[in-house]
């Protein structure tokens, strides 16, 4: 966990930075007042759909996650309403649901395991997802404030993790609050493509994750597909 800390922080110093470092750059190369809104600095909100869940686990309706993402904008020579973006990335996605998340350990494989609601009570059964990402997006803005962004995001999984508060689900009627780390056969990377649509501040957001969460044949095959919305800090 504390790894994990060390790196978001470093990431959130980072973003500081290299937005203002680009800022102080559109600010001293022109003699022009600088572009309020370049999508240098992103949030987005979303709520994510779990792909490939099995069937008997249930999920709760509401899967809340967040992206903050720092982008360096790179105008086009012709200084049309076209441009890339490039910079780095944190993203965090939750599942909360009846079932845990194990290691089978015959065949070493990771599973669901549903929890006897009928006899175990339960506060909280949360997974956790988060990745460190580097986001590619092509950009168009019109003067009138209408843009749309198509992007790809490569990551590197830096956490799967499992968090339970509730009765021993092994039967005894101890209450316990865990988190368990030991999420075996994740996969070390992940590659999202996403589209944001909107107006100046606020757009709509669309992601797939194309790649799996747990290595094929190793866990079950799921991925998360969220729709949220984006907020442009500037």
């Amino acid at each position: 966990m504390k790894k994990i800390a060390a790196i978001i922080v470093i990431m959130l110093i980072s973003i500081g930075q290299f937005s203002n470092a680009q800022s102080f750059h559109d600010t001293t190369s022109t003699n022009k007042k600088p572009e309020i809104i370049r999508d240098r600095l992103m949030v987005d909100i979303f709520h994510t759909f779990w792909m490939g869940m099995p069937s008997t686990v249930n999920a709760n309706k509401l899967q809340p996650g967040f992206n903050i993402s720092a982008m360096w904008d790179f105008k086009l020579p012709n200084k049309g309403p076209f441009s890339f973006g490039l910079g780095l990335g944190i993203s965090y996605y939750t599942q909360f649901s009846d079932a845990r998340l194990d290691i089978d350990p015959t065949p070493w494989v990771m599973r669901y395991y549903v929890i006897d609601t009928t006899n175990i009570d339960f506060d909280l059964n949360r997974m956790t997802y988060i990745n460190c990402n580097i986001p590619l997006e092509f950009r168009y803005r019109h003067q009138n404030g209408f843009k749309i962004t198509l992007g790809v995001r490569l990551g590197l999984v830096a956490e799967i993790s499992q968090t339970y508060k509730g009765q021993n689900p092994n039967g005894n009627d101890d209450k316990i609050w865990i988190k368990n780390y030991e999420m075996y056969n994740k996969q070390k990377y992940n590659f999202d493509v996403y589209l944001r649509t909107g107006w100046k501040y606020v757009s709509l957001y669309y992601c797939v994750q194309v790649t799996k969460l747990f290595q094929d044949g190793k866990g079950p095959q799921i991925a998360p597909m969220s729709v949220g919305l984006t907020w442009n800090i500037f």
